[in-house]
């Protein structure tokens, strides 16, 4: 069994996720294409979140049953991963923006906004205040993201076999809360939507991999991949906060689970494009709404926007490559580089008082 870093079929889900979200991000940037896509089934790209959110939560569980953790060290560690990143895009775009307001995309650069998106604190966007939403349009997740590694790494302090039904119970408890139209503010009512169960159903994956018990034949783990695909599409124009759960997070978990079963079964193979997509989907999922807003900017400079559905389609698969393109490259350029020179300095605190 593979450990948690080297799980093929996990690398290829994550770039499966950013491509999708790239994909619907695209659909949307020029107006005269949008009418073409309007409601329907073409909203399925946004799922690719949903997917990204089970696997959060199977990694959490996979990785830190395979290295046990404290709750410092797991949050430090975390922030190692989200944090570097994401700033260096946020702080950018806020430089973007401050310097050439509006040339890419709208965005607000008061000094509140800006803290509150560093800092991962659920708040309006004073550009659009319906949508609770940072400084970079896409870090709404990472305010979720951040919010469960709070959660799961009070859970470390719990003994292991108590910790999926704490989270469980937490979780479900803010769910219903929500259900209640009890949750008043912000926070409270971002923290509250169903989509929060998603973790916990990786969580779930993560200890039935574990036990060794997500190994099923060829044509089951195949069915269940097609089945979540196709039911994530066709669930779509029903897609709401309160059905996300069900019209996404369960096709999400399908999929999950049925990729898992065919790499145990030996029917995925490492080292390839989507492997290398995989690694690059952070840096692909962060740079992806600013590349858009350029070359959206661009293709309306360069006259290229035309009717009709050809004219649309071709903007969005130059899009996504482009956006795909742009990520790998801030991938092996900032993240991969970064990222090393965080631990380093990570380590290098941790080792300074022996050495004192």
């Amino acid at each position: 069994m593979r450990t948690g870093a080297n799980i093929v079929s996990i690398q290829y889900l994550r770039a499966v996720a950013a491509l999708l979200v790239v994909f619907y991000h695209a659909i949307y940037q020029i107006k005269e294409y949008q009418g073409l896509f309007e409601g329907g089934l073409w909203r399925f790209g946004a799922a690719g979140v949903d997917i990204f959110f089970v696997i959060s939560g199977f990694i959490m569980w996979v990785t830190t049953a395979e290295r046990p953790t404290a709750p410092l060290a797991f949050m430090r560690n975390r922030i190692v991963r989200i944090v570097p990143m994401y700033w260096i895009v946020t702080l950018g775009l806020f430089a973007l923006s401050s310097a050439l307001p509006n040339a890419i995309m709208i965005v607000d650069t008061t000094p509140g906004h800006l803290a509150r998106s560093l800092l991962f604190i659920p708040h309006p966007d004073p550009a659009q205040p319906e949508r609770l939403w940072p400084l970079l349009l896409t870090g709404w997740t990472l305010n979720y993201e951040m919010f469960f590694y709070g959660i799961f790494a009070c859970a470390l302090l719990l003994p292991r076999r108590f910790m999926l039904p704490a989270v469980f119970a937490v979780f479900l408890g803010l769910t219903l809360v929500g259900f209640a139209g009890l949750a008043h503010g912000p926070a409270l009512s971002f923290w509250t939507e169903s989509i929060v169960m998603e973790f916990v159903a990786g969580m779930l994956v993560g200890r039935l991999y574990l036990g060794g018990r997500l190994s099923f034949s060829t044509p089951i783990s195949v069915a269940l991949v097609v089945a979540g695909g196709v039911l994530l599409v066709a669930a779509t124009p029903w897609a709401a906060p309160q059905t996300r759960l069900l019209a996404w997070g369960l096709p999400a978990l399908m999929i999950v689970i049925g990729s898992l079963s065919l790499e145990s079964r030996r029917q995925l193979r490492g080292k390839g494009l989507m492997e290398l997509l995989g690694d690059a989907s952070y840096s692909i999922y962060l740079t992806h709404i600013v590349t858009l807003g350029a070359l959206r900017t661009l293709w309306n400079m360069a006259g290229l926007t035309k009717p009709g559905l050809p004219a649309a389609v071709t903007f969005i698969g130059v899009a996504t490559l482009v956006c795909t393109a742009v990520g790998v490259a801030a991938y092996a350029g900032l993240e991969a580089p970064v990222t090393r020179a965080a631990k380093r300095l990570r380590l290098g605190a941790r080792r300074a008082p022996a050495l004192g």
